[in-house]
């Protein structure tokens, strides 16, 4: 894979884009490095990531909250089994920061891990903070990733690709770009809903790839949701997915929503996104502030192609987290008992090797756990359910920094240590 420095930060503007910050005078980019790299897959996608590679040593901050919170209003429930696993330490003999990778979910791109409105919340940077290499991934045809070496986005064979090729191309691709960037010999990786799929679904099909990763934290994991929440909607599109194609085509799905994202006010488009994710998920977003959610939703919707949506849709048919079916059933329902002649193979997901966090929220009409739980190995390294969140809660909620980011800092200190003895930070130029 091929990669390029760009030290562009017009291309980056969107980090510090805090329009709800109380001062607006304070200029947070000059406080930490960034870089855009490109990552070239080996079937010739070229794709953006984000990197922090530093923190500006004059740069003064509070350390977050390190206390592990097991009980409160929200309901609550850990299951802590580090003790299976032996702690890593790092003696510094390896040189440089080690490394941590964020990556979007559906319909999203690097920029959701970067727009909570309070600095001290945006987690790349808390990271960034603790003497981290972050780096943040982008899915093919999203807003940051829609080169090719051979085709135009505006071609139909840029969009064929589904769930697959972020499994078998994208995630291994990226991790070895940034390893070979850094001299480091493996990451950390935290995937937040569909980035958790491809954590997931690449790690279980790349045996390699589960000696480069040296933890995946999951937010919000996403492999098998049972369903829509508006039940005409469900059994629509359960009944048949390749519907799909007949509504939006064969190239990038909800253009729609990107349309009306510009041409009306933040705050209408507030409760546009309100009322459909309602209607689809039962999510009410009563754990999100009306001012985070002006913010964070201007950043909800980046391309992908229809043929992913259809994937979502036959493993919600089928129950089953499984590669795409290029063949799918023509009868509008399932006979358990009826003859096929193929059967799309599921990821084995119980082959993982690498050790696994789970976060998740009890009123997360997305995560069905109990299949999730079936279909992983053990001994997981930690599990941690919020009663009462829903999905997009693990990017944006309010109290985050208390309820999760704790958690995450100590598995990170458990699996992937920053060297006491080193510096975090990068003298000011």
């Amino acid at each position: 894979m091929n990669g390029q420095n760009w030290g562009n930060w017009d291309a980056i503007s969107f980090f510090f884009f805090y329009v709800h910050t109380n001062d607006h005078t304070n200029d947070h980019r000059k406080h930490y490095g960034f870089e855009q790299h490109l990552v070239q897959t080996r079937d010739d996608y070229l794709l953006c990531v984000h990197r922090i590679p530093e923190v500006d040593a004059t740069r003064s901050w509070a350390p977050p909250k390190q206390q592990i919170v097991t009980e409160g209003p929200e309901g609550l429930d850990v299951q802590d089994f580090l003790n299976e696993f032996a702690p890593v330490i790092n003696d510094g003999q390896g040189g440089g920061r080690p490394v941590v990778l964020l990556y979007h979910g559906f319909l999203m791109s690097s920029e959701i891990w970067m727009c909570n409105i309070d600095e001290s919340r945006n987690l790349a940077l808390l990271l960034a903070q603790r003497g981290y290499d972050v780096w943040l991934g982008n899915a093919r045809g999203n807003k940051y990733s829609q080169a090719h070496l051979k085709l135009s986005a505006t071609d139909l064979a840029f969009w064929n690709f589904s769930l697959n090729e972020y499994a078998i191309y994208d995630l291994p691709d990226t991790v070895d770009y940034i390893l070979s960037q850094t001299g480091q010999p493996h990451l950390t990786y935290i995937g937040f809903s569909q980035g958790t799929m491809q954590g997931f679904s690449s790690l279980s099909i790349n045996t390699g790839l589960n000696k480069k990763i040296n933890l995946f934290i999951a937010l919000a994991p996403a492999t098998t949701p049972a369903g829509l929440h508006h039940p005409l909607i469900d059994a629509f599109v359960k009944a048949a997915p390749s519907i799909i194609y007949l509504i939006f085509g064969r190239r990038m799905p909800l253009a729609i929503a990107m349309f009306w994202q510009r041409m009306v006010s933040p705050p209408m488009f507030v409760k546009i996104i309100d009322i459909c994710t309602h209607f689809l998920f039962g999510w009410t977003g009563r754990n999100m502030s009306p001012a985070q959610k002006i913010v964070s939703y201007q950043h909800l919707y980046s391309a992908t192609s229809v043929k992913s949506l259809v994937h979502w849709f036959q493993i919600i048919r089928t129950g089953q987290f499984q590669m795409f079916d290029e063949m799918p059933s023509r009868l509008p329902f399932k006979r358990v008992s009826s003859v096929t002649d193929h059967v799309p193979p599921k990821f084995p997901t119980r082959q993982i090797k690498a050790p696994i966090a789970l976060f998740y929220g009890g009123s997360d009409s997305l995560v069905n756990i109990d299949v999730l739980l079936g279909d992983l190995p053990r001994p997981l390294a930690y599990i941690k359910k919020v009663e009462q969140w829903e999905h997009l809660d693990f990017v944006w909620a309010n109290d985050i920094e208390s309820l999760v980011y704790p958690d995450i800092f100590k598995l990170l200190d458990h699996f992937n240590p920053v060297n006491p003895h080193s510096s975090r930070r990068r003298s000011k130029v």
